[in-house]
């Protein structure tokens, strides 16, 4: 079992918790608890382009998150030179695996909106995928530490929201990892939207 060891303490990667664009992260134990190592990896995404040093970008992710008001989890330590960072794990499962598990979306949807307000307001997007939230005890969390640029195409509204309207979607893509199941390409990124049009805009007129 690999160990990781930094000027914080030791810790043993005990098992993975999901691969993302950027890195594979894991669950990880040291001296004072649990915690999540994200090991960064080079492997290329048609429809997002990175920056020089993916930790470097998370650093300054997490910085403007938390600015922001945005809920997620702490930054322990990070290492540039080896390619990765330490972050607080928080209990509880993804929202897509919540969702996929029959939860009630109408209990976090305040949430994101008034995430997506905070981040709209402030010239930002971040990765509405719902694997990048969790669903805590303290309500809905960001574990994804990644912004970009405010674009209307890529917000929560246009975009975002029909992954969480698609819970048959997401259960069928877990199951078999075919982006067909989601997206209306393997290549663009893009949700499957006309299905549930309906689904979002009762939700944008509710909440926004």
């Amino acid at each position: 079992m690999e160990v990781v060891n930094t000027p914080i303490g030791e810790f043993r990667l005990v098992k993975l918790l999901g691969k993302g664009k950027s890195g594979y992260s894991h669950l990880a134990q040291g001296v004072d608890g649990s915690c999540v190592v994200k090991i960064m990896h080079d492997e290329p995404c048609d429809y997002y382009e990175f920056g020089e040093n993916k930790v470097s970008s998370e650093i300054h992710a997490y910085q403007v998150l938390s600015d922001i008001g945005i809920k997620i989890p702490k930054l322990y330590y990070h290492n540039m030179a080896k390619n990765y960072l330490i972050k607080e794990y928080l209990e509880g499962p993804t929202a897509a695996t919540w969702l996929v598990n029959g939860g009630d979306v109408q209990k976090v949807l305040p949430d994101l909106f008034l995430m997506a307000s905070k981040l709209k307001n402030s010239g930002y997007n971040i990765d509405f995928f719902p694997t990048n939230f969790v669903t805590h005890s303290n309500g809905l969390f960001y574990i994804d530490y990644e912004i970009n640029t405010y674009d209307p195409q890529w917000d929560l509204i246009n975009w975002g929201l029909y992954y969480w309207a698609n819970r048959s979607g997401l259960e069928a893509y877990f199951k078999t990892g075919d982006p067909l199941s989601i997206n209306i390409s393997a290549e663009s990124g893009k949700p499957i939207s006309k299905p549930f049009e309906k689904i979002v805009d009762g939700w944008v007129k509710m909440y926004c």
